[in-house]
């Protein structure tokens, strides 16, 4: 079958990705109508038809990067594929670049005569994905991490870098009272305030996990026994300060400070759920508020 440049040319272009190939010198010597698209984005008149990455990306960081990249290929004749993302104007896209050194044995003499690679547009699966993986590790309700998110946590190694490690376990009192009285709705909003209490007062490097109904675990990197002391004062006080319909906000807490790993994760937090239910039992006994 003949083959003119205007067949293989359709050919290239109904391929099911973006198709490029670049010269020795990194210049764009072909791009399917996509991939021109996708590196003219809003300048019509510009082709990128003999420039590199350094001269066509509108995000010059990728075209050093991309740039680089090729010259490492054109070096090294190996391939390379990943997920770059661009962003355009407030959208942010995915794709998957594969690109490879082409190998010439012309005049039975092996050399690199370009880079050939092809793009993928894999935003909806990514985001999908990213959704999902959300969605598993997230409660609905607080928007904090879950306990399946936890459990992986403590699947991971001891988290020497974060020492002096605080774990808090809280436990918001009157829910139930408050859910009898005022329904679930309320009983929600009671979650949701008391989360919101303790995030303002937490670093923004603690990680806030709901275990349970009305459960929560707090782990405080770089937090010692005397910031932690603060930080239980702090939250007890912002929780006596509200309450929800008519009932008083209230929380148990219990806290264990981690100087090196000779206690475990595990053992950490049962240690702080045994002193958060002491707090609890008290404030049953007492029924004082924090």
């Amino acid at each position: 079958m003949d083959m003119n440049a205007e067949k293989l040319k359709a050919i290239i272009n109904a391929i099911p990705g973006n198709v490029f190939f670049k010269d020795t010198e990194c210049r764009y010597l072909y791009t399917s109508h996509l991939c021109s698209m996708l590196n003219t984005a809003g300048r019509p008149d510009f082709t990128i038809i003999g420039k590199t990455d350094l001269e066509v990306q509108v995000q010059k960081e990728l075209g050093e990067q991309y740039y680089n990249e090729d010259k490492e290929l054109l070096r090294s004749g190996g391939e390379l594929e990943y997920v770059s993302q661009m962003t355009f104007g407030s959208d942010t896209y995915y794709y998957k670049i594969q690109k490879r050194a082409v190998h010439s044995t012309e005049d039975g003499k092996d050399s690199i005569i370009g880079v050939v690679g092809v793009v993928t547009d894999i935003t909806q699966e990514t985001v999908l994905r990213q959704r999902l993986e959300y969605l598993s590790s997230t409660d609905a309700l607080t928007g904090q991490k879950n306990r399946a998110s936890l459990m992986l946590w403590l699947s991971q190694p001891f988290p020497v870098a974060s020492l002096p490690l605080t774990i808090l376990s809280a436990d918001f009192d009157n829910l139930k009272t408050l859910n009898d009285n005022y329904g679930h709705d309320a009983g929600d909003t009671y979650l949701k305030k008391g989360v919101e209490l303790m995030r303002n007062i937490l670093p923004e490097d603690a990680c806030l996990y709901r275990t349970g109904g009305d459960e929560f675990l707090v782990t405080v990197p770089s937090c010692d026994e005397g910031m932690s002391h603060s930080l239980v004062e702090k939250i007890c006080e912002a929780f006596r300060a509200c309450t929800v319909e008519t009932v008083p906000m209230s929380v148990s807490l219990g806290a264990v400070t981690l100087t090196d790993s000779g206690m475990s994760l595990s053992d950490a937090i049962k240690e702080s759920d045994s002193r958060m239910y002491e707090q609890k039992r008290a404030h049953h006994a007492m029924n004082p508020r924090c």
